[in-house]
């Protein structure tokens, strides 16, 4: 029997992340490391804002070297959480930058800025309210001492 695709509903996280990616690195983690997905997500997070700021600094200058170092390594990133979307973001102002000029780049970085944004907050969904890592995110001036 074949389902209709039309009553089949995705939710706003799985259209951003892919999280079986992330259910599988759960696997792998056992009992000796139970925290390192949540490692995983926040050493994204982290390395993502600067990501995120080298490509809106790249944008600005016209550095493409620039565009083409963070778009490359944000894809990676990305590819490696299940963050597909925002990766194909990525691979694509990756290959136009190492072509050597980026005359879209403003756009593209808009674009690239606005998913991340969709797989940030996905990402701290996952983590959940009461992790030490999601308020360290969300208020990094707030940390425990």
């Amino acid at each position: 029997m074949m389902r209709d695709a039309s009553n089949v509903t995705v939710s706003p996280i799985a259209q951003v992340l892919d999280e079986s990616v992330l259910d599988a690195l759960g696997h792998l983690q056992g009992k000796w490391r139970p925290d390192l997905v949540d490692r995983v997500i926040t050493f994204y997070l982290k390395t993502g804002e600067a990501l995120l700021t080298d490509l809106t600094i790249g944008s600005a200058i016209g550095k493409t070297s620039m565009l083409h170092h963070a778009s490359h390594t944000l894809k990676a990133c990305s590819d490696i959480i299940g963050a597909a979307p925002l990766a194909g973001l990525c691979r694509e102002l990756e290959a136009i930058a190492r072509a050597g000029v980026v005359p879209d780049a403003t756009a593209r970085v808009d674009a690239i800025v606005k998913e991340y944004g969709r797989v940030e907050a996905a990402l701290i969904s996952r983590l959940g309210p009461n992790s030490s890592v999601t308020a360290e995110i969300i208020h990094p001036d707030r940390r425990e001492l």
